[in-house]
């Protein structure tokens, strides 16, 4: 068809092409990878990031772990996750391709920025230019979080105890946790770390990093570190206050993670929690700059929902609430004394229509809706009132609930716990007790009166149930 219309065919340089498109196809063959320690890949990844946002990267790798594909590069400005912060998100350009990063791993020194996969064809391919730039909105909430725990653990210093030691964190762009080892705290002293945190965040002290020799700091207590953490010979220290690298901050702390320039950044720091996780070990959990601000609009919102449906100003909230409380107690209180009422004239119902059987005084009924509580309120009730065997059943949200009570002198013919022993099982369930009283139950609310049956039965035999 070419020599038809007068062209020539440079058949040479055609498959020279599709030789270097093969080559560039197998190069972005995904390689099976099983573990991390099968990366092909031992040069350490330059990282950048304390200082960029952006850099130019050579892709060495792209290889899939499980079902996850992972570029390392040359080079990034995305944080790695470790020391409790997370990896960053980002991007990867090349050309017009675009992969979105969505976590970035550490192996040993290099760096693995995960992606959106797609096909081999469709992934980055090594040896290849790229351009990485980390989600930097998602970052700056990371530096807040973590910037702010530093302040934080100085806090917990200064109001509760020097020797309130860090024992982990995490450090997200929704929140942080930060563990510790410390007796339980106060709400005072919950509120006074909270306002010592955000006292210092207004005074908008500078935030620096220096890289020193270990051996010049490991014996300086006002420089916070993990006491037993095996570091190398060169530390980064990231001191909040004073002159840059001066370490003459007030506060200093051994740390890798990437940090606010100022603490201003901050914002707004709220503690959301503060509760134990082991013995000895406290856990705080925080939030900081806009997502403190979202949580206090939540709460502002629900504090005004509240207030309307009690029909009071937001500023009477507290004394509306407390008028609720004391009219409920009243209410419950005269609730008691009416089911007092109510069950002193069923007892005595009970007590006219009560049975002998076999010569054994006995009460026996299915009092319909009610629980179990409420029948061994019941019992209690009869036994001032009644000498004998007393058996009582009720469902409660789809639950039987069996109740027997047996006056002392009646305990040789009968034995509560062996009734309740002998009737539960007719309605699915078990219970047991001393020989006085029992209680059981079940959920196979249609056998109750046959339940009860037994019970008689057992009654009318010679044999002591």
């Amino acid at each position: 068809m070419a020599r038809e219309r007068g062209l020539t065919v440079d058949i040479e340089g055609f498959h020279k092409l599709m030789d270097e498109q093969r080559e560039r196809a197998r190069k972005a063959q995904k390689k099976q990878v099983i573990e991390v320690s099968q990366l092909e890949t031992e040069a350490p990844t330059r990282f950048v990031g304390y200082d960029a946002f952006e850099t130019p990267a050579t892709v060495l790798e792209v290889v899939q772990l499980k079902d996850r594909t992972a570029v390392v590069l040359d080079t990034s400005a995305c944080y790695a996750e470790m020391g409790g912060q997370v990896g960053d998100t980002g991007e990867l350009e090349h050309g017009s391709q675009l992969w979105r990063i969505t976590d970035t791993q550490k192996s040993g020194p290099t760096w693995l920025h995960y992606i959106e996969g797609g096909a081999a064809s469709e992934l980055p391919v090594s040896g290849s230019e790229v351009r990485l730039s980390v989600d930097r909105d998602r970052r700056a909430a990371i530096q807040r979080h973590h910037t702010v725990t530093h302040l934080l653990h100085w806090a917990l210093h200064e109001v509760v105890s020097r020797d309130a030691s860090q024992k982990g964190s995490f450090v997200g762009p929704d929140k942080l946790t930060f563990d510790f080892n410390c007796a339980p705290l106060t709400p005072q002293q919950v509120a006074d770390v909270e306002r010592l945190v955000n006292e210092r965040v207004l005074d908008n002290a500078p935030v620096s990093w220096t890289e020193v020799k270990y051996n010049h700091i490991k014996d300086r207590r006002d420089v916070m570190q993990f006491f037993g953490e095996k570091y190398g010979d060169w530390v980064r220290v990231v001191q909040i206050g004073g002159a840059a690298a001066g370490l003459d901050g007030y506060s200093m702390e051994l740390c890798g993670g990437t940090h606010c320039r100022a603490v201003g950044e901050i914002g707004l720091f709220r503690i959301v929690a503060e509760n134990a996780i082991a013995a000895g070990v406290r856990r705080i959990e925080a939030v900081a700059g806009m997502e403190a601000w979202r949580r206090a609009g939540d709460e502002i919102a629900l504090l005004k929902a509240v207030a309307g449906k009690v029909n009071a100003p937001l500023a009477e909230l507290d004394r509306r609430i407390d008028n609720l409380l004391a009219q409920q107690k009243e209410l419950e209180k005269q609730l008691r004394a009416l089911a007092q009422q109510q069950a002193a004239h069923q007892a005595k119902r009970l007590v006219a229509q009560a049975q002998t059987i076999d010569g054994t005084p006995a009460i026996i009924e299915n009092l319909g809706p009610v629980d179990g509580d409420t029948l061994q309120g019941m019992a209690n009730e009869l036994r001032g009132l009644f000498q004998g065997v007393i058996v009582l059943a009720g469902v409660a949200e789809g639950a039987v609930a069996l109740v027997a009570s047996v006056s002392p002198e009646f305990t040789k013919k009968a034995q509560a716990g062996k009734l309740i022993q002998a009737i539960a099982p007719l309605v699915g369930g078990r219970g047991g007790g001393r020989p006085d009283n029992a209680r059981g139950g079940g959920k196979d609310v249609s056998k109750v009166n046959e339940a009860l049956a037994k019970a008689r039965a057992l009654l009318e035999s010679r044999a002591p149930a």
